[in-house]
């Protein structure tokens, strides 16, 4: 295996070995319980995050680990393209060796030029977790974004992929859903503040009861772009603020468009996963 001059043979270590969850600091267990509680009557729990932390996808690890119960199956949606699908399901059929890995990070969702957080270490250490959970537990992993090729963008690409999961929901009657995007997208609000006529998709999916929250680090780093260029996408820190760490949990839709926030006190950039085999 030849790693990128991008990265360096450290950051191969990382993503073919095992999940390093115990690195990553997790919120108390009071958190998780008071969350999971009062989601317990929403069919659908949507997470929202800003994309490239090391965070959000350990937490959404160990939401799925406790929402998958022996009972009732549970629908883990991504925001991968849908094209990512048939390779998902074949690494979670899998033994999870390093050859498996390489094979899954080879796709070229994992290889592109653009890397806008969603195809980090971190990332992939979801996927393999989720991997794991499916030895033991019913559960189904969507990746219910539009394809990379699809040119959609906006209101529809959010339509499109309220669609997929919508499908997905209609198609096991008795699944509840954990659905992890960028914290637009799931919004339930009925418009954007730019524009009255815009949906997003947790919006398209408010007839399965969502209930949606929105998790974001008040200090640290994430791997984020903040254009269309390739150049503009690298760790950034976050901008110093007087926010205060804490998981709040309301009935209605607050002011950013979800139903909670949930305050870390410190996020961390999660590079991209990518690498060259050779």
């Amino acid at each position: 295996m030849l790693i990128s001059n991008r990265w360096p043979a450290l950051l191969a270590t990382l993503v073919l070995s095992a999940p390093c969850w115990s690195e990553t600091p997790l919120p108390d267990e009071s958190a998780f319980a008071e969350l999971l509680s009062r989601v317990e009557p929403h069919r659908v729990l949507l997470v929202g995050e800003i994309h490239g932390t090391a965070q959000t996808p350990a937490i959404v690890a160990s939401l799925a680990s406790r929402m998958a119960v022996a009972e009732r199956p549970l629908i883990i949606g991504l925001e991968l393209p849908a094209t990512l699908q048939r390779p998902l399901q074949q690494f979670l059929a899998s033994a999870g060796t390093t050859d498996d890995r390489k094979k899954l990070l080879a796709d070229p969702f994992w290889q592109r030029d653009y890397q806008d957080g969603r195809s980090s270490v971190a990332m992939f250490e979801l996927v393999e977790s989720l991997r794991v959970l499916d030895l033991k537990r019913d559960i189904q992993v969507l990746a219910f974004d539009v394809p990379q090729d699809a040119g959609l963008g906006g209101a529809v690409r959010d339509q499109r992929m309220a669609e997929t999961i919508t499908a997905a929901l209609e198609a096991t009657p008795k699944a509840r859903a954990l659905i992890l995007a960028g914290n637009f997208h799931t919004r339930i609000q009925a418009s954007a503040p730019w524009d009255e006529k815009h949906r997003f998709m947790g919006h398209y999916l408010t007839g399965f009861d969502p209930y949606s929250i929105e998790i974001i680090g008040i200090a640290g780093s994430a791997w984020i772009c903040t254009g269309n260029e390739v150049d503009s996408c690298k760790a950034r820190e976050t901008p110093s603020n007087t926010l205060e760490a804490g998981l709040e949990l309301g009935d209605e839709i607050n002011e950013r468009g979800h139903h909670g926030i949930w305050r870390i006190p410190v996020s961390e950039q999660s590079p991209p996963a990518r690498y060259s085999a050779g």
